[in-house]
């Protein structure tokens, strides 16, 4: 299957699962007790959107406990992550997606994670994003810690690759893989 039809597919299984909320709460149970999670100083995040994973108590709970907070805006085909403060720092922008409205780009990225959207994992941490290849290009450029978060029911045995497609370090769901 292609990549276009393996997106239409696993657009509408993800618009179709049960329990979301409880499932949420075990990846963000998860997410807040990895240590790579714990150790870092800045969470790169992206703000969820329609059915993904919710970042949104993940983002309230960095932002309670110290942690640095960043998440992206598209500027000239590429992701800028920028610093917030709260929920409050964020407004509709391209697609519908929430953006800061801040203005502090993250300039040092050590000691820190990013938490990556995408359609689909495998459990080897290949991933199917949504096909603009953002994240993809500022991993090629910034070296850091990439966790995908996914819903089980979203685990692929197998995904088309590409020279440019870049994996996640770690996958977290809500059970045990």
């Amino acid at each position: 299957m292609d990549k276009a039809s393996l997106r239409k597919k696993y657009l509408m299984l993800r618009s179709q699962i049960d329990n979301r909320d409880i499932k949420d709460k075990n990846i963000y149970n998860k997410v807040i007790n990895d240590d790579h999670v714990m150790k870092a100083d800045t969470i790169l995040t992206y703000v969820s959107y329609h059915s993904e994973v919710d970042t949104y108590q993940l983002i309230n709970y960095f932002l309670s406990h110290g942690k640095k907070v960043a998440v992206p805006k598209v500027e000239r085909h590429n992701l800028v992550f920028y610093y917030i403060n709260s929920l409050n720092d964020l407004k509709k922008g391209s697609y519908g997606i929430m953006e800061p409205t801040t203005n502090e780009p993250v300039a040092d990225l050590t000691n820190a994670v990013s938490l990556t959207p995408a359609l689909c994992y495998t459990k080897d941490g290949n991933r199917l994003g949504y096909g603009g290849g953002y994240y993809d290009r500022y991993y090629e450029n910034h070296q850091l810690f990439k966790i995908g978060l996914c819903y089980c029911a979203l685990i692929a045995n197998h995904l088309p690759t590409e020279v440019n497609d870049i994996r996640v370090d770690l996958l977290i769901t809500e059970e045990d893989l």
